[in-house]
């Protein structure tokens, strides 16, 4: 079966495995190029977590563009070029030459990557100075990618503090030897053969049998699955590690090789008739940003028989691949039970939310402006929704639920918008009516229309922005946020389906735009559920509190008059402060134990305390923070005791637009939280502190008065980008989070700040 086709990988790239360092060059990759050079992100699509993205190259061609009119061509590494030639036709250039290792060979000497990488233990920065103001670091700064080694000399000429690693510290020493020599060795592959034990290898052939089940009913329930699990690190486990998988359509079938069908969308058309679902090992270094984990084992298979096969529905017809289909997938697996569909997102809920902030489309400030800094999630249990509970109410809905076009050119854009929402419109009419007459909920909702999670489930979230990045924290963390959703099951699915499914990272400006307009109605839908639950008294001064401005309020209660379900509140509530009640009552129901204690009173140390939920207008030194800041309390031997967030949440009168933000921040609001553990993917600073110190770390920061005292405490407690400590500090922070359990995947520096 798959066995024969592993082992040929495995061959294949053990043979090219002959540079005896191959490991200790993989880890310097990894952890010093890597950490900004992975995911779609990386600078000039130079993706260093794979041999393959080294042999791909560059290219001037960048995947977020705003200015784009029409959709690009996609370049996806590993599905869209299979061969060095198939990534030239598409407008990548080399940034090696060199392919054997000679005492006379010496092509590397011309070498994008060689000039890069040798030019910088001669040009540095002072070790913990700050980099100049004019050293361009923001993510959407303009990019040399020279093609040509004439190029890159000039680009080095003009800024020659510009080598690699771009804006950081200079490799230790060490490290740049055993890179230099790699590279005089002609490059040697660094990936590590690929060697699956049997156990693993049978059950990747017992999921591919699932997924490749003949029924009609089986082929609808393999394409759900497969549109929800595309971007997933698909998880399988021996007794001794575990292994990372993608699921992917092929032409070819079990036992032979898969041959990844290069569509642009997971419900695009395939095109091959037949095709398969297959398997196939992940390949490229794992980083946090990207790395989303949704474990195959046999409680999993034994779930999705009952969930999906208990009751005897049946397909009438083949949904086919039609555009109608893509944009609306209500329609397209309206054969499938809702109480299936929703149960199988509750599951692993926290993996379809992470799916959005960790997909492509959650880059960059105007990507993240469409949610608050802070909010709280819950979800609706599924007896209380009525798209689960009620056939008919879901049916009759669909003409409202259609999704934005997945293609849009500017000349689209007016009448597209309107559509959409006149149809948002339609659908709060629509919900409004039938949830104040439906004997389920006419009476109200109570609190136990509040989802509490079931089968080891998260049923509780904390959504964090930081300003051009984002995290999902599972429970609950903190106290009580400006903002709480509550997602029922058309909700999850169309947010799933706007930004992960349908969303194209090489599609047109008027494409992505549209994407977010959409969210702004999720984001709207889901606050007005969570409002539902109080007295209707309290619903619409809230909202405004919400949305402050007229415009923003125009919008709300003009655009979507129907977002508040006019129904009476069936909770009874003791005090005036409603709002609070009510998220303490959703903390309490949840049967996710670790939410209940708030991580700022319980593992925050004491010396700490002083500084938590400062504002802005209190202290104003936390205007110069920026939005995500590691503290990295160690002891006195430099070992790693504890990691502390320090947050900032920004203050906004409302979120209702896409530009402008700034006209709309509130700075004095701004709050300063500290949080337990390593939040998020993209660390802007790290403070290196020894616990004995913090005290003083406290107290010094309280006694910040202007730039210069300012500087004084980053000089004392900070890690700069150009601090020779710094790498050694990440590799500890790297090995703590893993053995803390906070992930296997790499954090992401490239958004580290100029502090």
């Amino acid at each position: 079966m798959i066995a024969a086709f592993l082992l040929m990988i495995g061959n294949g790239w053990a043979d090219a495995t002959q540079y005896s360092e191959s490991t200790d060059v993989k880890r310097i990759l990894d952890t010093r190029c890597v950490v900004c050079h992975g995911c779609y992100d990386a600078p000039c699509q130079l993706k260093l977590g794979a041999y393959e993205g080294l042999l791909r190259g560059a290219t001037p061609q960048t995947v977020y563009n705003p200015s784009r009119f029409s959709e690009d061509v996609t370049t996806r590494l590993f599905i869209d070029g299979r061969s060095v030639t198939d990534w030239r036709k598409l407008g990548f250039h080399e940034v090696i030459t060199a392919t054997s290792a000679s005492p006379k060979n010496t092509d590397y000497l011309d070498d994008a990557l060689y000039r890069l990488v040798t030019r910088k233990p001669e040009n540095t920065f002072p070790s913990g100075g700050k980099l100049p103001t004019d050293f361009p670091l923001d993510i959407n700064r303009e990019l040399s990618c020279a093609a040509t080694i004439e190029e890159v000399d000039n680009f080095l000429a003009k800024q020659p503090m510009a080598a690699m690693p771009y804006g950081m510290a200079p490799l230790p020493r060490q490290e740049q030897l055993q890179l230099e020599n790699w590279i005089k060795q002609g490059y040697p592959d660094f990936d590590p053969p690929l060697d699956l034990p049997s156990s693993v290898i049978a059950q990747v052939d017992q999921w591919e049998a699932f997924f490749n089940e003949k029924s009609p009913r089986h082929k609808l329930v393999s394409r759900y699955l497969y549109e929800h699990l595309f971007l997933g690190h698909l998880a399988i486990s021996d007794k001794e590690q575990t292994y990372y998988f993608r699921l992917i359509r092929s032409s070819t079938p079990t036992a032979i090789a898969p041959n990844e069908i290069a569509a642009r969308r997971p419900n695009s058309d395939p095109g091959e008739k037949p095709f398969y679902y297959r398997l196939i090992p992940v390949r490229e270094t794992l980083l946090d940003k990207t790395h989303s984990v949704y474990p195959l084992d046999q409680r999993r298979m034994a779930r999705w028989n009952s969930l999906f096969f208990y009751s005897d529905w049946k397909v009438s017809e083949s949904a086919g691949y039609t555009t109608k289909n893509a944009t609306n997938p209500f329609l397209t697996f309206s054969a499938i039970p809702a109480d299936a569909r929703y149960r199988f997102m509750l599951d692993n809920v926290q993996f379809f939310v992470e799916s959005f902030i960790k997909g492509p489309v959650c880059r960059g400030q105007v990507a993240l402006n469409v949610i608050n800094d802070y909010f709280f999630v819950a979800f609706l249990s599924p007896e209380y929704d009525l798209s689960v509970v009620d056939n008919a109410y879901l049916f009759n809905t669909i003409p409202f639920l259609d999704l934005p076009p997945t293609s849009a050119g500017p000349l689209d854009f007016t009448a597209l918008w309107h559509e959409g929402l006149h149809a948002h419109r339609r659908y709060l009419e629509f919900r409004d009516n039938a949830y104040r007459s439906h004997e389920l909920t006419r009476q109200g909702l109570p609190i136990t229309a509040i989802w509490k999670g079931e089968n080891q489930s998260t049923p509780v979230l904390t959504v964090f922005r930081h300003f051009d990045s984002a995290s999902v924290s599972e429970g609950l963390i903190g106290e009580d946020p400006n903002t709480v959703w509550v997602i029922d099951y058309p909700t999850l699915e169309r947010i799933y389906y706007d930004l992960v499914v349908n969303f194209d990272v090489f599609g047109s400006v008027s494409h992505q735009i549209l994407t977010r307009m959409y969210m702004d109605y999720l984001r709207m839908e889901s606050e007005g559920l969570f409002l539902s639950f109080l007295p209707i008294a309290d619903r619409e001064p809230i909202l405004k509190r919400w949305y402050r401005g007229a415009l923003a309020q125009a919008k709300v209660f003009y655009g979507h008059s129907k977002l508040l379900i006019d129904t009476p509140a069936a909770i009874r509530y003791a005090g005036h402060d409603v709002k609070s009640e009510l998220v303490e009552m959703i903390r309490d129901r949840s049967s996710f134990t670790r939410d209940k204690a708030v991580p700022i009173g319980d593992r925050v140390p004491n010396a700490l305390k002083p500084l938590d939920h400062l504002s802005a207008k209190q202290s104003a030194w936390i205007r110069n923070l920026p939005e995500l800041s590691y503290l990295v309390i160690h002891n006195e031997d430099g070992e790693i005791e504890q990691v502390v967030s320090m947050i900032i949440n920004k203050a906004h009168a409302n979120v209702s637009f896409i530009f402008g933000e700034e006209d709309r921040r509130i700075p004095d609001e701004d709050m300063l939280m500290l949080v337990d553990g390593a939040i998020g993917s993209y660390p802007n600073f790290i403070f290196w502190v020894e616990r004995s110190e913090l005290d003083k770390f406290t107290s010094q920061a309280n006694k910040i008065t202007d730039p210069v005292t300012m500087d004084r405490w980053v000089e004392r407690y900070g890690v700069r980008r150009t601090d020779r400590r710094i790498w050694l500090i990440l590799d500890k922070l790297h090995h703590y989070r893993g053995r803390m359990g906070g992930g296997e995947g790499l954090l992401d520096v490239s958004r580290y700040d100029n502090l």
